[in-house]
């Protein structure tokens, strides 16, 4: 990449006029009816950005800075968020990053248009299945008799929770135009993305809400997360002319 003009390319949008109240204030570079969001960027802050531990405060800051951005041109206008830490070599650089991935990245505009991401995550924090029941004053076949009772109840939680997690996620997916996995960490019985028709979207936390009662009452805890740009669904390659 040479020296010159680089830019910071946080998402594609629609190839209109638009001003949006962020820092660093971005401008829109067009290639037909579609836009790439860009800033002026100093080379340094970039540098070595594969290698900045994730807890960095540099990383961290440049990372806010790109959702921000995001953010606000989604709040007047649909998104394709780009990668973090896409940089370009000047507007030519820009508009030949349009021209590659144009016919994906319009039909992928038009399917996220009007819709918004959310997140599921239910919880659920099984009570250790060696903990054994108090033995005072029980003979040998109580004690056993109690244990046997206690993993029988710890099986049965689990399974009317899983149980409610699956009816949830059904009823959700049929309130929702696609809906993405993601990773569970420990604890953590279901996390998954939903893009959601905003015309749609009182219908979906209102099953949220229904299955939630259930959730909760089997020992589980329903979070819910957004409204977000469609981070999830827009997973268009555009690597042509991008550096980061």
């Amino acid at each position: 990449m040479s020296t010159g003009n680089w830019l910071c390319a946080y998402a594609i949008t629609r190839n209109r006029p638009s001003t949006w109240d962020v820092d660093p204030a971005p401008r829109l570079i067009g290639y037909r009816d579609l836009g790439v969001v860009v800033s002026e960027v100093a080379p340094a802050r970039f540098d070595r950005i594969d290698t900045l531990d994730p807890v960095d405060g540099t990383l961290a800051e440049l990372a806010r800075e790109h959702d921000a951005v995001v953010r606000a041109v989604f709040r007047s206008e649909p998104v394709l968020p780009l990668r973090f830490g896409t940089v370009l070599d000047g507007e030519d650089a820009a508009r030949r990053l349009l021209a590659a991935g144009y016919d994906q990245a319009r039909d992928c505009l038009d399917e996220v248009a009007g819709h918004r991401e959310w997140g599921i995550r239910i919880r659920h924090t099984e009570p250790a299945a060696t903990t054994r029941p108090d033995a005072a004053g029980l003979t040998g076949t109580q004690y056993l008799v109690r244990r046997r009772e206690r993993l029988k109840a710890i099986q049965r939680a689990r399974e009317d929770v899983v149980g409610a997690a699956d009816r949830l996620e059904e009823a959700l997916r049929r309130q929702a135009a696609d809906s993405v996995g993601r990773a569970r960490p420990h604890g953590v019985l279901v996390n998954t993305a939903y893009l959601v028709e905003t015309s749609r979207e009182a219908e979906f936390h209102a099953e949220v809400e229904w299955f939630a009662r259930e959730l909760r009452a089997a020992g589980a805890t329903v979070e819910t997360s957004g409204p977000w740009p469609p981070y999830s669904f827009t997973d268009v390659k555009l690597g042509v002319a991008a550096d980061a």
